[in-house]
């Protein structure tokens, strides 16, 4: 069985990334969208990649830190890798840093169509905002989820 770890993407991850995007996303960044995140000083890329070669990428966040709040981007889980809990390592992990950065939220958006997410999200104890009507290029609605993070709850909350 394979293991995994964490770290952050480099440029050298991108090529890796966009083919899961391609198979896993209906609207799939590009390239150019993953190296401008890798650019930004707000912005957070982190993979989960095979301990053995450090080149084999089951999933990646892309997330924002700025001020209060940080705000996930994109998540995605290669096909191989699903229902393994690596969506929601990767969400727990981004939870963890903004506690540590002390970030008041966490803020996404998700498609309403896309059940999975939105009930790792709802597991996760965010909750849904509003809808965001249209809100992808292909007319489908978004759930804008929040998760409020408070120091003295998370030491007992299990997120």
């Amino acid at each position: 069985m394979e293991s995994f770890s964490l770290r952050e993407a480099t440029i050298d991850d991108v090529p890796a990334m966009v083919a899961i995007e391609n198979q896993v996303h209906v609207a799939p960044w590009t390239e150019e969208n993953f190296r401008s995140e890798l650019a930004k000083p707000y912005s957070k890329t982190y993979v989960l990649t095979d301990d053995e070669t450090d080149t084999v990428i089951a999933a990646y966040i892309v997330f924002w830190h700025m001020y209060e709040e940080c705000q996930i981007l994109n998540l995605a889980v290669a096909l191989p890798y699903r229902s393994r809990g690596y969506a929601q390592l990767l969400v727990r992990k981004t939870i963890d840093f903004a506690l540590k950065s002390g970030a008041k939220r966490l803020l996404l958006d998700v498609r309403k169509g896309n059940i999975a997410a939105v009930q790792l999200y709802q597991k996760l104890h965010f909750t849904t905002q509003h809808l965001r009507k249209a809100f992808y290029s292909n007319g489908e609605d978004a759930y804008a989820m929040v998760l409020p993070i408070d120091q003295e709850e998370a030491e007992w909350r299990e997120f």
